[in-house]
């Protein structure tokens, strides 16, 4: 399965998660590290739309094309989440289930729905686990935001 995630292009080629251990996100408290990519082009580039105003976008971004394993797969629906789910900031209960999910180690990758398109899926990626050999960086392109979006 094809996974996307934008960018800067320094970092297109670091699937250790570094930024989301810097900074922290919606299922990962900071110190954690965890990779965050979209099922769809699209939906990866509302969500980083969605982390900076549009005039600001970044011109050096890239496109990061990355390949994973179905088999190890936990699936979250929005039935699954608390009903603040998509408020912001996000709940600490997200990151609590974010944490609990890495502790556990049983799935390479975390399916859940899209806090701006809830009925379209991210994909968390554990690096630290045990079948993370298994995800593969299959291309990286150069990235443009339209200039009609910003």
């Amino acid at each position: 399965m094809k996974v996307y995630r934008i960018c800067k292009e320094i970092y297109s080629q670091d699937l250790t998660g570094t930024g989301s251990k810097i900074v922290g996100g919606r299922w990962n408290f900071k110190g954690v590290s965890v990779l965050y990519t979209s099922g769809t082009v699209s939906l990866c580039t509302l969500e980083c739309l969605a982390h900076f105003p549009p005039a600001f976008a970044p011109k050096d971004m890239a496109l990061t094309i990355i390949e994973v394993p179905e088999d190890s797969i936990k699936e979250l629906t929005t039935y699954d989440l608390p009903e603040d789910w998509r408020t912001v900031p996000p709940p600490k209960r997200l990151k609590d289930i974010g944490y609990h999910w890495i502790k556990r180690q049983e799935h390479l990758i975390l399916k859940v729905p899209s806090t701006i398109v809830k009925e379209e899926n991210n994909y968390i990626i554990n690096p630290f686990h045990k079948d993370f050999s298994k995800v593969k960086l299959l291309e990286t392109l150069s990235f443009e935001f339209d200039s009609r979006i910003l």
